[in-house]
């Protein structure tokens, strides 16, 4: 090993000993946990305030556009459900008239259009 390298690290583990570390922290129990530094302070207060109102104008937007949409959505529903009805009708309609109509047909009852 190079001497003046062991000379070195001698030189700093000789005064770190003496050295006290600082405290840099401060623990929980030290901090006031529940009391805020804003409270009393009448700018951090109006911004606050200005934050509230914001956030609740775009709530109230988004809850007129939810509401809004979620009626579309509903008569889109209802329409669609109507529509259903009335093919279920219209079949059930088609159904009889064509069980109802003659269904024997021979072929005397056919018309001879083409005779040579």
């Amino acid at each position: 090993m190079d001497p003046v390298n062991n000379q070195m690290n001698h030189y700093n583990r000789a005064h770190m000993k003496n050295i006290e570390p600082t405290k840099s922290y401060r623990s929980l129990c030290e901090c006031e946990l529940y009391t805020s530094m804003y409270d009393d302070d009448p700018e951090m207060k109006e911004i606050m305030h200005d934050f509230d109102r914001q956030t609740s104008q775009r709530f109230e937007e988004y809850n007129e556009r939810m509401n809004k949409n979620r009626q579309k959505c509903k008569e889109q529903c209802n329409r669609d459900i109507k529509n259903i009805i009335l093919k279920d009708k219209i079949e059930k309609e088609l159904k009889q008239q064509l069980a109802t109509l003659e269904t024997d047909i021979s072929t005397d009852d056919i018309p001879n259009l083409c005779l040579r």
